[in-house]
């Protein structure tokens, strides 16, 4: 994330420039997923916010 890049389930890498992520709760591994990610930002020191007040 914090290289503007992400690694696409193919393995390739996938530039990107985004501000938020959305994790659609009906989507298969949903739940995996966004632990997965909180996990990681924890880690890395990113923010996790909500965009609402």
């Amino acid at each position: 994330m914090r290289e503007g890049a992400v690694t696409a389930i193919d393995g390739s890498t996938v530039r990107i420039e985004a501000d938020s992520i959305c994790v659609h709760g009906d989507s298969p591994g949903a739940v995996s997923i966004a632990r997965n990610l909180r996990e990681r930002f924890e880690r890395e020191n990113i923010q996790i916010a909500s965009f609402v007040n």
